[in-house]
């Protein structure tokens, strides 16, 4: 009877923090590194804030965050989206509705904006955009394969349709 008791007891706990009672609430924040306002130039960096909240009777202990940063590459005729930077951290989150702050690092965004200069004295000559430009994030809570929180921005939301 014990046996069982454990068992059932095992049982509950492991399915205790499934989906649904862990939150990801996620903060896209961007810095100016430079601009060249002539060359329209670009330099920024992006990071996210990301806060895990674990509403479960269940402490969350050695869970894997997740993290993505996209990029558009703006070569003309390869526009494409791409994973800019990745990661993964092993978290611990207290239970109850307790919750934990999580930075990723800064990821740097270079691109050039379409723009015309001058190539004489008269003529202009047409610059293509080029570069890669922030494009969105995905952020998951995974405990070993399962998923059990999220969060997408809606760019990226449409890319995986």
């Amino acid at each position: 009877m014990n046996t069982r008791l454990a068992l059932l007891c095992s049982l509950l706990f492991a399915s205790a923090a499934s989906a649904g009672s862990v939150t990801v609430t996620v903060t896209p924040e961007v810095e100016k590194k430079s601009t060249d306002i002539k060359k329209e130039e670009y330099v920024t960096a992006h990071w996210l804030k990301v806060r895990v909240t674990n509403s479960s009777g269940t402490k969350l202990e050695g869970v894997t965050l997740k993290w993505a940063l996209y990029a558009a590459n703006l070569r003309r005729g390869a526009d494409s989206i791409t994973i800019e930077k990745s990661g993964e951290m092993k978290i611990t989150v207290d239970s109850n509705g307790r919750y934990l702050d999580v930075e990723t690092p800064k990821v740097a965004f270079d691109y050039v904006r379409t723009h015309s200069e001058r190539s004489g004295r008269r003529s202009t000559k047409l610059v293509e955009e080029s570069g890669k430009k922030y494009h969105g994030f995905h952020v998951q809570v995974l405990n070993g394969s399962a998923v059990l929180g999220e969060a997408v921005s809606e760019a990226i939301r449409k890319q995986l349709k």
